[in-house]
């Protein structure tokens, strides 16, 4: 039971270190648009009580241009970090020396060893087998 939850903290931390640039922008994505419509549907709302509908087609729209926007804004927003996080990525470290290259230094205790063209353990040994 206690493995459960420690498993299931864990995979939400893992998710949330990976994942939290995309979790939050999303969430203001959705905040955002809920704004725009909360606000739409109050002005919609206010020009009914009013009886003037003069402005109804134009705030329609408003609306749909702030939602394009918030949408633009938010796929820019992505576009822009993955390219950031591409040209920031320090390239893959690339190994001076080789596994077969030898070793400068004579006192190096495992220069022997890195020179066999076969490793075998105790148990090859007592098996006899090549």
């Amino acid at each position: 039971m206690i493995f459960k939850q420690v498993f299931r903290i864990a995979f939400v931390t893992l998710i949330w270190k990976q994942y939290k640039h995309i979790i939050v922008s999303t969430f203001l994505l959705f905040a955002y648009l809920f704004l725009v419509s909360s606000i739409h549907s109050d002005f919609l709302t206010h020009t009914v009580l009013k009886e003037d509908k003069s402005g109804s087609g134009l705030s329609f729209v408003y609306k749909w241009l702030a939602f394009a926007a918030g949408i633009g804004a938010y796929f820019f927003y992505h576009s822009l970090r993955s390219r950031l996080t591409k040209q920031t990525k320090p390239p893959a470290a690339v190994k001076e020396t080789s596994v077969n290259a030898p070793t400068v230094d004579p006192d190096d205790p495992f220069n022997a060893i890195r020179a066999r063209k076969k490793l075998r353990s105790r148990a090859d040994f007592l098996d006899g087998k090549d």
